[in-house]
């Protein structure tokens, strides 16, 4: 069995690898590991697998120690699909250097870590893209196509993918039966490559519509007064942040799209092993930059909706009421308090009018201490008829103008809650719109 093994492998080899130091010579190692002789190949494998695995590692300590809390599926994606890249690259390590002997039952090992490494690498990155779209758009029809899309396109081809990956590498087939594979696993690697760009194309092509929508209501809200100063003075720094925001999604997402055709390229060019070794510093890259930038869609969120609730029209018009009501209340007061004081001045001048007559004095010779500050009205005028309310703002009759405080809200929110449980809660996928309280 070993010979029938190891004549399998060398006339593989010596059909499928070209002369030693040919550029054609990276199309081989699908079966077993790179059989060639050629420095300057070898140099490039070391340095992309081994560059891969320092952006994983750089990644996973910048996880641990920028988050404070470990929950969340953004935080536990990122992780995941960080932690594959490892695996992914070990495993292609042992196989293309032969570290173990890929004639014998223990050349399974790198098979088995490599795929378990892909799985997580690559829908993993999708999945991460797909837990921060929620933060930029609220459509459940769109949320939840494209979460079912990342599950059907993981189940496919990465069934079908890792059923000719191990057959690819069998060493008990016949030489006919194992070539079958290798063919098979060609059209195969092709087919799953296109599918997961398609697939990381939309989500990029969802996210660069929504920045690009932003950018518009950005620009649109240069004129608006409210947002450059929202009473702190703040309006013009969070409207800069929000388009520096923006453009750096609108880039990242151009950077994957750009990436992921350089590597369909090399893919289609038969370049295996520069292909299998470059996906691992790509998925890394695009890891790292999403990791910079989508953290800061939380923040951005956060002053979105600050930045609603200032420039509301109807909590301003509220706003403005109150004042306007309590400055008429105080100015009420200050009306009544006056008027109460000229009447017990009026009382006091009667009275002293009247001891006056019956004394047989003039009311002038008494001794009265008349305020000067106090206005003194006509006798055909009721002085406690007298406002001093100039705003004549009109009184807060209807709800519709009060601002809804926190009893409402939570009104709303139940009620929201008690209709979305009105519908059939069994998916899962409907249990994490709601989490994020999405449609």
């Amino acid at each position: 069995m070993n010979a029938f093994a190891s004549a399998t492998y060398s006339a593989l080899a010596a059909k499928s690898t070209p002369p030693q130091g040919a550029l054609g010579s990276a199309g081989a190692g699908i079966t077993g590991g790179y059989t060639g002789d050629s420095l300057s190949l070898k140099i490039i494998i070391a340095f992309l697998l081994g560059l891969s695995l320092y952006n994983a590692i750089e990644l996973i300590v910048l996880l641990f120690v920028t988050f404070q809390r470990y929950h969340g599926l953004y935080f536990w994606s990122l992780l995941v699909a960080a932690f594959g890249v490892i695996p992914y690259s070990l495993g292609f390590i042992i196989k293309f250097f032969q570290l173990l002997d890929p004639s014998q039952d223990e050349g399974y090992v790198a098979v088995v870590i490599l795929t378990i490494g892909w799985y997580s690498m690559v829908t993993g990155q999708s999945v991460v893209l797909w837990s921060r779209l929620h933060l930029l758009t609220n459509s459940r029809c769109i949320l939840s196509w494209t979460l079912w899309m990342i599950i059907i396109n993981g189940t496919l081809l990465h069934s079908i993918t890792t059923v000719l990956t191990f057959g690819s590498n069998s060493h008990s087939l016949a030489p006919a039966t194992l070539q079958r594979f290798v063919k098979g696993y060609s059209v195969m690697e092709k087919i799953q490559m296109v599918g997961f760009f398609v697939q990381e194309a939309i989500l990029s092509a969802v996210y660069i519509r929504e920045a690009i929508r932003m950018l518009k209501l950005s620009e649109a809200a240069r004129d608006d007064v409210q947002s450059f100063d929202d009473g702190t003075g703040n309006g013009h720094v969070r409207n800069s942040h929000v388009r520096k925001t923006m453009n750096q999604l609108l880039a990242i997402n151009v950077i994957i799209i750009v990436m992921d055709l350089a590597l369909l390229g090399v893919e289609f060019a038969n370049l295996y092993l520069i292909e299998t070794t470059l996906k691992g510093v790509v998925y890394s890259i695009k890891l790292k930059l999403e990791f910079a930038v989508l953290g800061k869609l939380v923040q951005f969120v956060r002053n979105r909706a600050a930045s609603s609730n200032s420039s509301d029209p109807r909590r301003v018009s509220y706003m403005r009421d109150r004042q306007a009501t309590s400055s008429g209340a105080a100015i009420e007061k200050i009306g009544t308090n006056r008027t109460q004081h000229i009447n017990r001045m009026k009382s006091s001048i009667v009275r002293s009018n009247g001891s006056a007559t019956r004394s047989g004095t003039s009311p002038l010779d008494s001794n009265v201490q008349i305020d000067p500050n106090v206005h003194h009205f006509p006798d055909f005028v009721d002085p406690v008829r007298v406002s001093a309310d100039v705003t004549h703002a009109q009184p807060v009759d209807s709800v519709e103008d009060v601002d809804p405080g926190w009893e409402t809200r939570v009104l709303e929110d139940g009620e929201n809650w008690r209709r979305r449980t009105k519908v059939n809660r069994g998916s899962w996928i409907d249990q994490e719109m709601d989490k994020h309280n999405i449609g």
